[in-house]
């Protein structure tokens, strides 16, 4: 077998090999940390964000139902001044028809 000398030195090659495996290690560790922290900041922001845009589309949809009542009621009111010109304009007609024909 060897000698104790030997396997003393095969012991300590091994402890610092475990030694710098396990400060591998410990980097490796406080690097997925760092990018947890970064993680559960984006998350944070992110539901910011998305609370942000529920927002801006609620009011979005309000502008856009106020835009559509506004042109349906002008639409309306124009349709309505057409509807007028029309009956002036056949009135107008009935009564050149009438006086042509005699009747007053």
């Amino acid at each position: 077998m060897d000698s104790p000398e030997i396997a003393i030195a095969h012991l300590e090659e091994r402890a610092k090999s475990n030694t710098k495996r396990i400060d591998e290690h410990d980097e490796q560790i406080k690097e997925l940390q760092n990018t947890y922290k970064i993680m559960e900041k984006m998350d944070y922001r992110m539901g910011n964000v998305e609370k942000n845009i529920s927002g801006i589309n609620e009011k979005l949809d309000k502008h856009d139902k106020a835009i559509v009542e506004e042109s349906t009621k002008t639409d309306k009111v124009k349709g309505m001044k057409w509807d007028k010109l029309i009956d002036y304009l056949f009135y107008a007609i009935v009564a050149f028809a009438l006086f042509k024909l005699g009747l007053k």
